[in-house]
């Protein structure tokens, strides 16, 4: 029942997830939020069953936490949290420990700028410059198709987020209804408006 979405430009990522828990066909939380703060200028989203998801997120954003503390300070590389971060589904997956999730991790360096890695749920690896994982991806991989360019603004890219959101409202089974959404950029991390169904009465065609 998860769905996170992102979108890389050339100085930022956004990154955005549908909030609420679920198993099966049951809501268990409709306030659980599926993205977690790594660093200021980091962030991971994970999709999957039950409560994976959010022991996943705990799990990196806590390692990366103890790797600053034992580095006087210094935050984890984006790509080594990345790196890491698939190690460990793989790692699951291969000893059929039943876990499995998906992941989408948000950053930006001083050297490389915005960067977007998604994980699958065997634990494969990418960088990629969108990417939408768990419920509804073929639909939202056609949009993000349709829509993106290299050089895609901040603005035009919370639209085509929209866009994907509102394609899960109107063709998808299941119930998401709130996607909280995040930007990372040189700045550090910022909370953009929540795309609701009032939100989505103004969005573009």
């Amino acid at each position: 029942m998860d769905t996170i979405l992102a979108i890389k430009g050339k100085d930022f990522v956004l990154l955005s997830a549908n909030i609420g828990t679920g198993k099966g066909l049951l809501m268990l939380d409709q306030d659980k939020s599926k993205i977690e703060r790594i660093s200021d200028y980091s962030m991971i989203a994970a999709a999957g069953e039950g409560g994976d998801p959010q022991r996943f997120v705990n799990f990196i954003a806590g390692h990366s936490e103890l790797q600053r503390v034992q580095h006087n300070g210094l935050d984890m590389p984006v790509n080594s949290i990345a790196h890491f971060a698939a190690k460990q589904i793989c790692e699951s997956v291969m000893e059929n420990l039943n876990y499995k999730v998906s992941a989408l991790i948000a950053g930006w360096g001083p050297l490389m700028g915005p960067q977007l890695h998604q994980i699958d749920e065997f634990g494969g690896l990418m960088s990629v410059p969108h990417s939408g994982q768990g419920v509804g991806l073929a639909l939202f991989n056609s949009i993000f198709q349709k829509y993106y360019s290299p050089d895609i603004d901040e603005p035009t890219a919370y639209k085509v987020l929209k866009k994907c959101v509102a394609a899960a409202h109107e063709r998808l089974a299941v119930n998401m209804r709130n996607f909280e959404v995040f930007a990372v950029k040189e700045n550090g991390i910022t909370k953009l408006n929540t795309i609701d169904a009032d939100s989505l009465k103004t969005a573009p065609h």
